[in-house]
């Protein structure tokens, strides 16, 4: 038996393994996965590749909203208690925002995301949104409108390669992974606008998407 041949296989296969498990790592920041793990204090440490705000901690929401009256006062998705969009009076909206709770690396005092939806149906973007997508949704839309606003969210909890008496077993490592999308938009007759924010600042027009129930899975 070649012991030396046999290491120099597992070493190649370890090696291998950690190149990927950087590359999966990486791609699901990218993407703009959350990362809960946990410590020893029983509060899991939360990564991610934006800066997240400490108000993520509280709400665990990547974005939330606000909805902006036209008497000037606000009803905020997480204010003394938690409002839902059915909670919004839709007779004296003037705007619904998203704004995000992690920031970006910017010369703007505000370094947030903020997508506003307006009552006339034009959208603005703050440190968001490619130009082609501004210049397509900051027009006014005649008529009237229902507007639309949810979120998807799945959660994965992952398992882990233990040891146990020198056997490789698998068991749960307690690791949740989260990854929400946010929907903003109207539709006007047959006209409909659904802007999909994702966790990573990345925008783009979905209008197939539909709103349904979180997700939760383990791999």
């Amino acid at each position: 038996m070649n012991v030396n041949k046999q290491i120099d296989n597992f070493l190649k296969i370890r090696r291998q393994s950690l190149l990927d498990l950087e590359k999966a790592v990486e791609g699901l920041y990218a993407i703009g996965v959350r990362f809960f793990t946990p410590s020893p204090d029983g509060v899991p440490d939360i990564s991610a590749a934006q800066s997240l705000l400490p108000r993520y901690e509280k709400t665990l929401e990547d974005f939330e909203w606000k909805a902006i009256y036209t008497d000037k006062t606000e009803l905020d998705q997480y204010g003394e208690k938690q409002s839902h969009f059915g909670d919004i009076d839709m007779s004296k909206l003037d705007k619904i925002q998203y704004i995000s709770n992690f920031e970006i690396d910017t010369q703007n005092p505000e370094k947030r995301l903020v997508v506003t939806l307006n009552a006339d149906g034009s959208f603005d973007f703050w440190n968001c949104g490619d130009q082609k997508l501004k210049d397509e949704l900051s027009k006014p839309v005649e008529g009237k409108k229902k507007f639309i606003l949810f979120r998807r969210k799945r959660e994965t909890f992952t398992a882990g390669v233990g040891v146990n008496l020198g056997k490789a077993n698998i068991t749960p490592t307690g690791e949740k992974l989260t990854y929400a999308r946010y929907y903003l938009g109207y539709e006007c007759g047959k006209k409909k606008i659904i802007v999909c924010l994702y966790p990573n600042g990345q925008m783009a027009i979905d209008n197939d998407a539909k709103e349904g129930q979180s997700k939760k899975v383990s791999d």
